[in-house]
């Protein structure tokens, strides 16, 4: 009787458990499908430096759909952001950091709670960067007139180019008082008021590379100086190339982006520390460049042991502002400052050097600025042709005591070629006395098969009395490289 029972019984428990997974599997809740989400609408970038802004509308809401969050991919899906979805009335922007510069498109997703997506949303667009601001070209200054009457000095603007929002001018007034002014590319010229005669302008232009990029780019800046009969010395020269401190920090990454290329050379190979780096200077009241050379711990870039080299310069990589073709006229102009305890060698040490880029005797200086140990030191302007007939040797001597501790402003002008010209006046900042001056009509400057000359500067110096040296530090600020 028992078994009779069993049976029946074990097969009504297996058709209700049967019944009751056919149940579940077709429960409204579990089986339907995901929502349908909507897309992000009005997408749209905004470029910027190294960065974008990407902004949109949100999709719309519904009883079905809750948003909770966005995913932006690029670098074919191999970067990403998440963000969490604002309120619902709310629209989305972002800012996608640290891209280097080019061409990108930016895939935008919403999800809601379970994880699914939207379809996806695309747009594309430029990052700018170092390539482009080095691109970018002052605005040509015409000419400048000094007013007597009033003592203002009047600047005539050339036409900007495209893309340039304003030119920056900063100057000093006769009172001492610094001023900033923006000038609009429609602005044919700009009065400076009560300017004080002899001081230096500085002007530098900003562009957008599109009307809705969120960042400005600008210009090195270029400085002219108006002396006492209102005649602008750089008012000749098409282009100008300013390297300006502008305090601690990549300082080698400034100098590259100014000069090209890779245009340091120092020895931080075999010695580990920066030898180049910038420094906030009192007397004059600014940020300038420190260079630095350690007696026993520096050689030549690795390579020869008898010499010493922390030096910058123009070369190949450089623009074609930078260097200077066979009859070029080109203008350098620099500050610099030895310390009052500066040791020479009784080698040589070339604090200044204008050498041949390429072709025969490159490695031979056209000309350097060397300071020499002797009683007293003195400071030598030695000329090197390209051949022992046109070479003119040492054409200037003078005490370097003079020279010790103080600011030095150099002024450089040089025309290019076998029968060039050459002229430089080395003058105290305190004071504007001048502590050398030379000039020739006829100097051999330049070398068989050279393609371009190009300037040097910093502290390069021989080992074979090291004895007689000391570690140095050697200031230097306001580089200018003019060409007509």
């Amino acid at each position: 009787m028992k078994l009779k029972y069993f049976f029946p019984a074990v097969l009504l428990l297996m058709f209700f458990f049967l019944v009751s997974c056919k149940k579940k599997k077709i429960d409204p809740i579990d089986e339907s499908a995901a929502a349908t989400i909507g897309n992000v609408t009005a997408l749209s970038i905004n470029s910027g430096k190294s960065r974008v802004k990407l902004s949109w509308k949100q999709p719309a809401a519904s009883a079905n759909v809750s948003i909770a969050k966005y995913r932006v991919f690029w670098n074919n899906n191999t970067d990403s952001l998440e963000l969490p979805a604002p309120a619902p009335t709310e629209n989305v922007t972002t800012i996608i950091n640290n891209l280097t510069e080019g061409n990108y498109s930016f895939f935008v997703y919403a999800y809601n709670n379970k994880g699914d997506k939207s379809q996806g949303t695309s747009v594309s667009g430029q990052v700018y960067g170092d390539k482009y601001e080095a691109s970018l070209v002052n605005r040509p200054v015409d000419q400048v007139a000094h007013t007597a009457t009033n003592g203002a000095a009047i600047i005539s603007w050339k036409n900007a180019a495209a893309g340039a929002v304003h030119t920056e001018v900063t100057f000093t007034d006769s009172q001492g008082a610094n001023h900033k002014v923006n000038v609009l590319p429609t602005t044919a010229s700009t009065t400076l008021t009560a300017y004080k005669t002899g001081s230096a302008f500085s002007f530098r232009t900003a562009y957008l590379p599109q009307t809705s990029a969120i960042d400005t780019f600008h210009t090195a800046y270029s400085t002219m100086v108006v002396n006492l009969a209102g005649q602008v010395e750089e008012d000749k020269y098409a282009s100008m190339i300013n390297l300006e401190a502008d305090g601690p920090g990549d300082t080698y990454g400034l100098i590259n982006r100014i000069l090209g290329g890779t245009a340091y050379e120092v020895p931080d190979c075999g010695h580990p520390v920066p030898h180049i780096t910038e420094e906030f200077e009192n007397g004059l009241n600014k940020n300038v460049f420190a260079f630095f050379a350690h007696v026993a711990l520096d050689d030549d870039r690795c390579g020869a042991t008898d010499r010493q080299r922390t030096e910058i310069k123009t070369y190949g990589s450089s623009p074609s502002a930078g260097k200077a073709f066979n009859g070029d006229e080109m203008i350098f102009k620099w500050k610099f400052k030895l310390d009052a305890a500066f040791q020479s060698s009784s080698g040589f040490t070339h604090i200044h050097q204008i050498k041949a880029g390429d072709g025969t005797n490159e490695d031979s200086p056209l000309i350097t600025i060397t300071p020499r140990y002797g009683s007293p030191d003195k400071l030598e302007i030695i000329h090197t042709g390209n051949t022992d007939a046109t070479t003119l040797g040492k054409v200037k001597i003078v005490d370097l005591a003079p020279f010790k501790g103080n600011w030095i402003e150099a002024t450089e002008k040089i025309k290019f070629g076998t029968h060039g010209t050459y002229e430089l006046v080395l003058k105290k900042v305190s004071d504007g006395s001048v502590l050398l001056s030379y000039a020739i009509s006829d100097m051999d400057l330049w070398r068989t098969a050279a393609t371009f000359c190009r300037p040097k500067w910093g502290i390069y110096r021989s080992l074979s009395n090291a004895v007689r040296l000391r570690d140095e530090k050697v200031l230097f600020a306001d580089f200018a490289i003019g060409k007509k």
